[in-house]
Order: C-alpha cells, then structure tokens, then sequence
C-alpha cells in the first residue's frame, strides 16, 4: 500500500504585510508578559487546551525575556488557520521600567489527501471551481482574529500599535 499524499497551501493571514508590531514601553512590561496568555485566549476565542507556549526565556541576571505562543483554529476538514504571538523585551530589575516587543502573525493552512493523479486532479478542479472562494472567505475570518488579538492588547495592556510598513 502506498503512503497518502496531500496538496497543501500555506498563506500569511496579513498578507501582503506578514505581521503586526505592538510595542510599549515603561513600567512594569513583564506583566505583559504574564497576561500573554489571557490576551490570547480571549483575542482568538480559543480554550485553554488550544494555547501553546512553544519557547519562554526568561534572564534573572538583566531581567530580558522572550516568548512564543500559537494556538489554531479550525474551519471544517481540510482548512484551519494558527495564530502566532512573539514578545520580547527587557525589564530593568531595579527600577521595573523596560521595554516589550509583541509580533502578532497568523497563516492559514489547507491540506487535501489524495491517493492518485485522478483524484489530485479533481481536488485541484474542486479547488479553483468552488473551495478557492470559501478558503478566502476563512481567511477574512482569520484576519478579523488577529485584529481582534491586536485591538485586545492594545486595551488590556494599554499598547500602541506601530503603522503598518
């Protein structure tokens, strides 16, 4: 028996622009840092089980610090879109003043299983006659989530969003 194949799409949410860039700074940016979380949570409507912490750094000498969050979202079988969350900054251990850095991404993935060139073939037809049209739509979806992630941290954290380049 041969191994399944799949088409798959991968797209920037933003696209053309890849991310958006909060930044702060003044006291106390490390609890920012500890409400990433909730902010994430809340932005994306996910659960907890959703969210995933994938790096936490942490530097008790200089008090810098670096994270990365995801968590995903589904929209039916074959589409789903993962929202990406990086804060980095540095906390002054004296005085509590510093500075945080937040990128917020998302992409939104597809994947069709196939087991022949016929049924490749009729993925790629189904695709560019009726999913193409949908998949969009999942992905103005997506985009609303991370303005929705972005305006929820510029409120709960009081975070000015930088212009978009």
């Amino acid at each position: 028996m041969s191994k399944q194949e799949s088409i798959k799409i991968s797209d920037y949410v933003l696209s053309p622009v890849e991310f958006i860039t909060l930044s702060y700074s003044g006291p106390k940016p490390l609890s920012i840092l500890k409400n990433a979380e909730n902010i994430m949570k809340i932005g994306t409507d996910v659960a907890t089980s959703g969210l995933f912490n994938t790096i936490l750094k942490y530097d008790a000498t200089d008090g810098s610090f670096y994270n990365k969050l995801y968590t995903s979202r589904g929209f039916d079988k074959f589409t789903g879109s993962k929202f990406f969350m990086e804060l980095s900054g540095q906390q002054n251990l004296e005085t509590n003043n510093g500075s945080i850095k937040i990128k917020i991404w998302a992409t939104l993935d597809t994947e069709f299983p196939y087991a022949n060139g016929l049924q490749k073939s009729l993925w790629w037809t189904y695709f560019h006659t009726y999913y193409k049209v949908y998949r969009n739509r999942c992905r103005i979806v997506a985009e609303k989530y991370v303005y929705k992630l972005r305006d929820t941290f510029t409120e709960m954290a009081g975070i000015k969003p930088e212009p978009l380049a």
